[in-house]
């Protein structure tokens, strides 16, 4: 994203994408779910952070619909961390944080070409630098609307690793946001468990394995087995 880019510059172009999307090309649309509804239902006299989100939402629609794999992926990790949340009984706040932040996470990726999204090869290491920087872009796109940039460092970190290893800023441990860490588990878990270019796709059961086995390392140690009891525990997401 250059810096002469606005956000209300991006949901333009999304508009016309979305548009174009819609029309021209008869690609399928995404239509998410009522998450923020929920939300909204539980307690309408705080909305301004929802109300916030309803531009962006075009945006996020626009990059799912040039993209095979991020299509629906969006939706899915949201309702991963809803049914964390419920699971634990987390309180409002941070549950309308976590949600939101979940629903932003991939928003940078309008900077990534769609023959780089969709392609069934390897990105080389130029293309994995390109890549790598989506949640810094998300993070800059969240920072132009007031009403939701408390969620900027959520969003920024949820490529990084329990030991330190992730990027874009090598935060390790309890220094990466604990809502993020819930994050990353939930995108991960999708990541293995939904078709991706070049990947193989799991079954549950070895999502969960694989979860076990990096627990310490890429995910918290804490809630790794947590997360997993509120998959299984949960009615399946069949996004």
């Amino acid at each position: 994203m250059g810096n002469t880019d606005s956000t209300m510059a991006l949901i333009e172009r999304a508009d016309s994408a979305l548009y174009r999307a819609k029309f021209l090309s008869n690609s399928k649309v995404e239509i998410f779910a009522s998450v923020f509804d929920k939300l909204a239902s539980i307690r309408p006299d705080d909305l301004e952070i929802i109300d916030a989100m309803k531009p962006v939402r075009t945006l996020i629609t626009a990059i799912n619909s040039r993209d095979r794999y991020t299509y629906s992926h969006v939706e899915r990790v949201v309702l991963y961390c809803e049914k964390f949340c419920n699971y634990i009984d987390m309180d409002f706040d941070n549950k309308r944080k976590l949600i939101c932040a979940a629903y932003l996470h991939d928003l940078g990726k309008v900077n990534i070409s769609k023959e780089l999204l969709i392609s069934e090869k390897a990105p080389t290491d130029k293309e994995w630098e390109l890549l790598k920087k989506h949640p810094a872009d998300s993070a800059k796109i969240i920072s132009e609307i007031p009403e939701i940039r408390e969620l900027m460092p959520l969003v920024r970190s949820h490529h990084e690793r329990y030991d330190g290893g992730g990027y874009p800023d090598g935060l390790k441990g309890e220094d990466i946001p604990y809502l993020t860490r819930i994050i990353t588990l939930a995108d991960s878990f999708d990541a293995m468990t939904h078709h991706r270019p070049y990947k193989k796709i799991k079954t549950e059961q070895e999502a969960f394995e694989d979860i076990r086995t990096n627990s310490g390392t890429q995910f918290d140690p804490e809630l790794t087995e947590i997360f997993i009891e509120a998959m299984e525990k949960s009615d399946k997401v069949t996004i």
